[in-house]
């Protein structure tokens, strides 16, 4: 089961810009649905690049994807999976539409026997080295509602189960990278 899940990071050069929050919007971080009727607001995030490429996937706090990742994975109809639409201000007269993928299906599976970990005082996860997930925790969760989910101990730790890895990659996207979870630590966002 390690080798069934991926992590999905940003690839591609430094001219594929990060972005950011453009507006102060709540219950992002949490496990639930996000109220999403109308877009929310993105820009580019430091550093800024002279001249920015705007590509399938980019990095906030949660994956922010093109219309064609969206669709694709729309088609998927996955669980715990909500397509919150995106404005990016690429300039003051660009504005592109993306989907922030909000994935309220969080679940405590990290084998924290296994895993190299550091923690905070009050015991939740800092840092993952190494991740090993807990295969009977999962085993007892159905396929159909963990093809994509997020660590609960590591929220900004984004799964997707091989099945939807397959689908994304067959559209080779650009600037998305998945990292198996065996092969994976939090920075691995720093490597090539």
């Amino acid at each position: 089961m390690q080798t069934d899940y991926f992590v999905i990071m940003r690839a591609g050069p430094s001219t594929y810009p990060l972005l950011a929050w453009d507006e102060y919007r709540v219950g992002f971080a949490r496990p639930a649905p996000v109220d999403a009727t109308v877009p929310i607001q993105l820009r580019l995030g430091r550093p800024v690049p002279r001249a920015p490429v705007m590509v399938d996937y980019h990095s906030l706090s949660e994956p922010v994807v093109s219309e064609r990742l969206k669709d694709a994975l729309a088609a998927l109809d996955l669980f715990g999976l909500q397509l919150v639409p995106a404005d990016v201000k690429v300039k003051p007269d660009d504005v592109r539409r993306y989907w922030l993928l909000h994935v309220f299906n969080w679940i405590a599976c990290i084998d924290r026997q296994r895993s190299a970990l550091s923690f905070y005082s009050d015991g939740d996860v800092l840092s993952i080295n190494k991740l090993v997930l807990d295969e009977k925790v999962l085993q007892e969760i159905p396929l159909e509602r963990r093809r994509v989910f997020c660590l609960d101990e590591s929220i900004s730790t984004h799964l997707f189960h091989h099945s939807v890895v397959e689908q994304v990659l067959a559209l080779n996207p650009e600037g998305v990278r998945f990292v198996r979870v065996d092969q994976w630590n939090d920075s691995g966002g720093f490597k090539p």
